[in-house]
């Protein structure tokens, strides 16, 4: 291995060994509605076990950034930081109510499309993801939470039912 190949090796080594787990439990979300929002976009509203806006917060003494709500359209169910979803729904997630036990949320959702290249480009071509739609019976959908010096957090699984959203975005 040549000198630069050895330095970056090593300092990705050192750096892994920064980066914690968070201890925030598993946030179960249900689904409450799937609907046209205000700004044109569709609009995900759901409920969670965690106060998402404030879990690394909660459990951790650490800031984060926005939680994100992120649908994969295409069946690839490997929600990492590692991995990018080719054909996914995407949007930041809104606290809609802080009350306990279950927090409420929701999420305004663009569609995008990542070209081979790694490029994305919004895909709000609404008939071109309806066979994609058609082919399943739920689109899976996670949370993802970043903070600085943390691995990234995934919430469960959150099904919205592909009827649902073909109801709603061909109606």
């Amino acid at each position: 291995m040549n000198r630069p190949g050895v330095v970056i090796y090593l300092a990705v080594l050192l750096c892994s060994g920064c980066v914690k787990t968070a201890s925030i439990p598993p946030a179960d979300l249900t689904l409450s509605s799937f609907e046209l929002g205000a700004s044109n976009l569709f609009t995900a509203h759901f409920s969670s076990t965690v106060d998402l806006q404030n879990a690394f917060n909660d459990y951790e003494k650490a800031n984060q950034l926005s939680p994100t709500l992120i649908c994969s359209l295409n069946r690839d169910t490997e929600f990492s930081s590692e991995h990018s979803i080719a054909i996914k729904a995407e949007g930041r997630v809104l606290a809609s109510s802080q009350a306990k036990p279950n927090y409420k949320f929701s999420s305004e959702l663009i569609f995008y499309y990542t070209n081979p290249n790694g490029t994305q480009r919004d895909l709000n071509d609404y008939e071109a993801i309806k066979p994609l739609l058609e082919s399943q019976t739920s689109i899976p959908c996670k949370v993802r939470i970043t903070a600085y010096g943390y691995e990234a957090y995934y919430s469960n699984t959150l099904d919205i039912p592909s009827r649902v959203m073909i109801e709603q975005i061909f109606r």
